[in-house]
């Protein structure tokens, strides 16, 4: 009888388990994956830019929605990369000051966001940087050479990883980034529902591992952390807030200790996640104009060439480093 009832406490025991784990499988999924879409209808005439809106298919077969918005005798093409829950319209901002300062600017919906297909929703970084894969191929296929991006907060992250991959992405300026997605996760479950963070880190990771389930892809090695080393020689800028309660300045720290040499890293104290625009803007615009500005482009065409980019991109490999690069990304 004993063991009768230790076996129906067991056979309940494990399907509560199986339940739980069911219930927060399809609660990360729902609420990693899916964020609302922005479908605002502005575009870059707002600031009397005049600009080409196309579509681009990325290696998976998903059409992405876009804006080119040319400059004349232009110095570079600066792709920007938009926020998780985001789209390309409210960096319409950045483009007017980037096109002042003299460069073509590419913007675009994320799989997943805005105007852009992606049923199966967005990954916060990992799968999207076969998007800016796909906007550098756009870009190539025109004849465009010389190419940097500005990322903020998924967009930081997803630069970083592509950048790793890509060697036509001569520069990247990364605002805001996590070093690992479970670090933000974990913030965020803190702040929502109050958990000590010693809880809070195991659920951050489990969510993590299940949306690399729904996207078919294994969670390790998929951070910004296990690919930012492999950047250089090319420079990357780090900005980041040290008020960030979302994604903590720790990230930005993490990632500029991994990376090797050039680099940099600005710091204001009082900002907090992807604020920096919008508490100095003038400083924000000297600074990373200033780092654009520095890039020799002319040589990083010229190595991104001799490095013949063909990448050969399954649609959610585990690594997607081609064999050009001989380097497998850390753990």
């Amino acid at each position: 009888m004993v063991k009768m009832r230790l076996a129906a406490i067991a056979v309940t025991a494990g399907v509560v388990s199986l339940s739980i784990r069911q219930l927060l499988h399809k609660y990360a999924v729902k609420r990693l994956c899916y964020p609302p879409r922005q479908l605002d209808k502005q575009t870059p005439a707002m600031l009397g830019l005049e600009f080409e809106e196309f579509t681009f298919l990325t290696r998976d077969k998903l059409k992405l929605h876009g804006w080119f918005i040319p400059a004349e005798n232009s110095k570079a093409t600066i792709i920007i990369a938009h926020g998780y829950a985001g789209s390309k319209v409210p960096d319409i901002q950045h483009a007017e000051w980037l096109h002042q300062g003299g460069y073509n600017v590419l913007m675009f919906d994320f799989r997943g966001h805005g105007r852009s297909e992606g049923a199966n929703g967005t990954s916060m970084a990992y799968i999207e940087r076969i998007d800016l894969h796909a906007a550098v191929d756009w870009l190539l296929n025109r004849g465009e050479r010389k190419i940097g991006v500005i990322g903020f907060s998924m967009g930081a992250a997803a630069a970083i990883i592509a950048a790793a991959e890509n060697p036509h992405i001569a520069a990247v300026v990364a605002d805001s980034p996590f070093a690992e997605l479970w670090r933000s996760i974990t913030t965020e479950i803190n702040r929502q529902f109050k958990l000590p963070v010693l809880l809070a880190i195991p659920l951050a990771k489990y969510a993590y591992a299940q949306m690399a389930i729904h996207h078919h892809f294994v969670a390790k090695k998929t951070h910004p952390s296990s690919f930012v080393r492999i950047i250089a020689p090319r420079p990357i800028f780090f900005i980041h807030g040290g008020a960030d309660r979302l994604t903590p300045v720790e990230n930005s720290r993490i990632l500029h200790a991994l990376a090797k040499e050039p680099k940099s890293l600005w710091v204001v104290p009082e900002a907090g996640h992807v604020e920096m625009f919008a508490k100095i803007p003038e400083e924000y615009k000297k600074r990373v104009l200033a780092f654009f500005d520095k890039v020799n482009w002319q040589t990083a065409q010229q190595q991104a060439e001799s490095e013949r980019w063909q990448p050969q991109f399954a649609a959610h490999p585990v690594t997607t480093l081609d064999e050009r690069l001989k380097v497998s990304p850390q753990n």
